[in-house]
C-alpha cells in the first residue's frame, strides 16, 4: 500500500473524534483517486459521506467536496469537477480553513489546465494556491507549481517550466509525497511528448526531441516503480506507444500500448485512452490488420464526446484521418483531416493566449 494511504489508514484507526475521522475518510477518498484506485472510490466516498453527515462538521464537508471534485477529475466526470471544487472552496472560506482552500484552488487550476479553460482564470487559481499553500498546506502549493510548470511547457517557456518543476519536486520531497514526486517527473516527460506532436502537426518532426522524450518516459517509469508500489505507469505506457507511432515504429507502438489502453479506459483516463486508441488504430492499419484497425478507430471516435480540449481532439481526428486513408476511405480521411486542422488552429490560439497570460503573471 502506498505510504500516504497507509498513514491515512493508521490515522483513521487511531482516532475516536468523529469530526477528525470524517475529515480523514474524505482525505482517503481523495488519495485513492490520486493513486488511480477508482474501483475503490464509490465505497470510500460513501463511507466519507456517512461520517461527514453524522459529524455535522462544516470543515469535514468542505474536505468531502474537495474529495468529490478530485474523484470526478480522475473519472469520467472531469467536465463537472470544477463546480464541485468551487463548492468546497466556498465552504473552506466560510469556515476559514486556508489549507482546504489552497487545495481546492490547486485542483481548480489543474482541472482548468486539463480542459484548456481561459488561461488568465486558471492562473488566478494557481497563484492563490501557491500563496495559501506555502504556509497552510504545502502540498497544495506543490501541485499548483507543477501545473504551472506544465502550462509553461505548453507555452514554450521551458526555463520557467523547469523552475516550477523544481519548486514542486522540492516540496513533494520535503512532505514525503512519493506519488506526487513521481507524477511531477512523469508530467515533465509527458510535456515533451506534447511538444513532439505539436511540432509534427506543423510539419516539423524533431527527431532529437523524440529521442529525449523516450528516454525521459523510461526514466519516469523507473522512478515511479521505485517510489510507489501501486503506480502502474499507464500514462507512460500510452506515451511510449505514441512516441513509437510518431517515429513509424508500428510494431513497437502496438507492443507498448499492449493492455495499457484497455486499462486506461477502465481507470477513467478518457482523453488519454482515446488518443492512444486512435494511434493504435493507425499502427494496426499500417501492419495490415484492417479489421482490428476499424474497431479501434470506431472506439476512438466514440470517445470524442468525452474529449474536452483542442489538443486531444486534433490528435485523435488526425489519427482517424490516417486510418481512413490507409484503409482506402479517402472521403472520410479528408473530412477528418479538415476537422483536425480546425482543432489544431484552436490549440494554437490557446497556446498563444496561454503564453500571453503567463508573460503577464508573476512567477
Amino acid at each position: 500500500m502506498p505510504r500516504l494511504l497507509l498513514r491515512n489508514q493508521r490515522a483513521i484507526a487511531g482516532t475516536v473524534d468523529a469530526r477528525l475521522r470524517a475529515r480523514l475518510l474524505a482525505q482517503r477518498a481523495l488519495l485513492l483517486a490520486r493513486h488511480w484506485r477508482v474501483e475503490e472510490l464509490a465505497d470510500a466516498l460513501a463511507h466519507a459521506e456517512a461520517a461527514v453527515a453524522a459529524s455535522a462538521d462544516r470543515p469535514a464537508l468542505a474536505e468531502l467536496e474537495l474529495a468529490r471534485g478530485v474523484a470526478q477529475y480522475y473519472g469520467a466526470g472531469v467536465a463537472g469537477a470544477d463546480a464541485t471544487l468551487l463548492r468546497g472552496l466556498d465552504l473552506a472560506r466560510e469556515v476559514g480553513d486556508a489549507g482546504i482552500e489552497a487545495e481546492c484552488e490547486a485542483w481548480l487550476g489543474c482541472v482548468g489546465a486539463t480542459l484548456q479553460h481561459e488561461p488568465a482564470g486558471v492562473l488566478v487559481h494557481l497563484r492563490r494556491a501557491l500563496a495559501l499553500g506555502e504556509t497552510s498546506r504545502p502540498l497544495a502549493a506543490a501541485r499548483a507549481a507543477y501545473v504551472l510548470a506544465t502550462l509553461c511547457q505548453e507555452a514554450g517557456l521551458i526555463d520557467a517550466a523547469t523552475g516550477h518543476y523544481r519548486q514542486a519536486s522540492r516540496i513533494a520531497r520535503e512532505q514525503h509525497d512519493e506519488q506526487l514526486l513521481a507524477a511531477i517527473v512523469r508530467y515533465m516527460s509527458l510535456g515533451q511528448v506534447q511538444q513532439v506532436r505539436r511540432g509534427q502537426a506543423r510539419g516539423r518532426l524533431d527527431v532529437e526531441l523524440c529521442r529525449q522524450a523516450r528516454a525521459a518516459l523510461l526514466g519516469a517509469q523507473r522512478l515511479a516503480k521505485a517510489l510507489t508500489d501501486d503506480e502502474q505507469c499507464l500514462q507512460v505506457g500510452l506515451r511510449l506507444g505514441e512516441i513509437h507511432r510518431v517515429g513509424g515504429e508500428h510494431e513497437d507502438a502496438l507492443s507498448a500500448f499492449g493492455t495499457h489502453v484497455d486499462a486506461a479506459e477502465r481507470r477513467g483516463m478518457t482523453w488519454e485512452a482515446a488518443i492512444a486508441r486512435a494511434d493504435q488504430a493507425v499502427c494496426l492499419a499500417a501492419t495490415g490488420q484492417a479489421g482490428p484497425a476499424r474497431q479501434a478507430a470506431a472506439r476512438a471516435s466514440a470517445a470524442l464526446v468525452q474529449v474536452h480540449d483542442a489538443y486531444s481532439q486534433a490528435l485523435i481526428r488526425g489519427s482517424l484521418a490516417d486510418v481512413a486513408l490507409a484503409l482506402g476511405e479517402s472521403d472520410a480521411a479528408a473530412a477528418q483531416r479538415a476537422e483536425s486542422a480546425t482543432w489544431w488552429a484552436r490549440d494554437t490560439d490557446y497556446c498563444e493566449r496561454l503564453r500571453a497570460a503567463l508573460a503577464g503573471a508573476p512567477a
